[in-house]
C-alpha cells in the first residue's frame, strides 16, 4: 500500500485530528464551545473550519494540488483567523501543524525511496497551500487595517465639523478680526 493510499484510508481520522488541533489553538473557554456546538448557525467558526479542513485535506491528497478548490478553503479558515487577533504566527501555524499530523500516520509505512519521496512531495504541497495562507492572511489583516483608519477619519471629521460650527468658521481659515 504505497502512503497515498494509506491517507486516503485514514482521511477522516487525520481531518478529525487536525481539527481538533486547531481548536485547541483557541482560548480555553472557546474550544468546549467549538466542540459542543455542531449546528452551522450557532457555531459558523466550528463548521467552517471542519469543512476548510476537509477540503484542503482532500485536495492534498489529490493527484493535482488544484488551486481553485484549495484557496477557498484556506480562506475559510485564515480568513477567520485574521479578523480574530491571532499573531501571523498563530494563525498560520494550524497549517504547518498538518505536516506532524501526516508524518504520525505515515512515519511506520515508510519503507521504501519512493514512499518517502512521495511524503516530500506532500509536504511541499502543504507549504504551498501555507503560502497561500500567508498571502489571505496579510489582505485580510491590510483590510482590517484600513477600515480602522477609515472609521477613525469619519470620527475625526465629525470632530471638524462640529468645531467648524461652534466657531462659526471653517477651521483652518486665517483669523481676520486679529490683522
Amino acid at each position: 500500500m504505497s502512503i497515498q493510499e494509506h491517507l486516503q484510508e485514514h482521511r477522516e481520522a487525520i481531518t478529525a485530528e487536525w481539527v481538533e488541533v486547531i481548536y485547541g489553538t483557541y482560548p480555553f473557554d472557546t474550544v468546549g464551545f467549538l466542540r459542543s456546538q455542531a449546528d452551522a448557525f450557532s457555531n459558523p467558526v466550528g463548521a467552517k473550519t471542519k469543512k476548510a479542513a476537509e477540503t484542503i485535506i482532500s485536495a492534498l491528497l489529490a493527484q493535482e494540488l488544484d488551486s481553485e478548490v484549495v484557496s477557498p478553503a484556506v480562506d475559510e479558515l485564515i480568513r477567520v483567523r485574521a479578523i480574530q487577533k491571532f499573531t501571523p504566527e498563530q494563525a498560520m501555524a494550524v497549517l504547518l501543524y498538518l505536516k506532524n499530523i501526516i508524518r504520525k500516520h505515515c512515519t511506520p509505512k515508510l519503507k521504501t525511496t519512493a514512499d518517502f519521496m512521495a511524503l516530500l512531495e506532500l509536504e511541499s504541497r502543504i507549504d504551498s497551500v501555507t503560502l497561500v495562507g500567508f498571502r489571505i492572511y496579510s489582505e485580510c489583516r491590510d483590510k482590517v487595517q484600513q477600515m480602522r483608519v477609515d472609521e477613525f477619519k469619519r470620527k475625526h471629521s465629525q470632530l471638524l465639523r462640529r468645531a467648524e460650527r461652534i466657531l462659526e468658521k471653517p477651521v483652518g481659515e486665517p483669523d481676520n478680526e486679529n490683522r
